[in-house]
């Protein structure tokens, strides 16, 4: 995994956490189960967590682009190459051993290359979008568990008429 996907991923999920445990805070204060310095205290630092994380995220887009820049011209070097490789085999100079060796290693290069740019391109996406204020978030609503009711399978070797009235009879 790319040094920058890694950190993606973690700083994502952090900002996630930080952002749920400020909304968790906000419904104790407003549920007046902690006092209003305990409140200010973790608000503070909360607060200042969510902003260095949004801080990290922003760095890493800025990252992100150079390594988009990078890649781009990765990408116009490979397929010149390509094409040199193409021309020169046409023009007898490379024999077809040498010139599959070669031609399958750019083609290799050139698909991680589109691939990590694929998945740079998916991960600004999800950098760029409007962020929530923590005020906006909602809180998860607790898991309540429902009682499954048990499924009846059907016996793909029934006939359709026989189901058919099956039906009809329990109506």
């Amino acid at each position: 995994m790319s040094l920058w996907k890694y950190s993606f991923e973690l700083s994502t999920k952090e900002l996630e956490v930080t952002k749920k445990k400020k909304q968790a805070l906000d419904n104790l204060y407003a549920s007046d189960k902690i006092s209003q310095s305990t409140y200010e205290y973790l608000d503070k630092e909360l607060t200042k967590a969510i902003s260095e994380l949004e801080g990290h995220l922003e760095t890493l887009k800025n990252r992100m682009t150079s390594r988009t820049q990078e890649l781009e011209r990765q990408v116009s070097t490979l397929e010149l190459f390509l094409a040199s490789l193409e021309i020169h085999h046409a023009a007898g100079d490379l024999d077809d051993e040498t010139y599959e060796k070669q031609n399958n290693a750019i083609l290799l290069g050139l698909e991680a290359t589109r691939q990590e740019l694929t998945e740079i391109e998916m991960s600004s996406k999800i950098i760029s979008q409007p962020k929530p204020k923590v005020e906006d978030v909602e809180p998860e609503e607790p898991l309540v568990e429902k009682e499954e009711k048990p499924e009846i399978e059907e016996d793909p070797e029934i006939d359709e008429s026989v189901s058919d009235q099956q039906t009809l009879t329990l109506s």
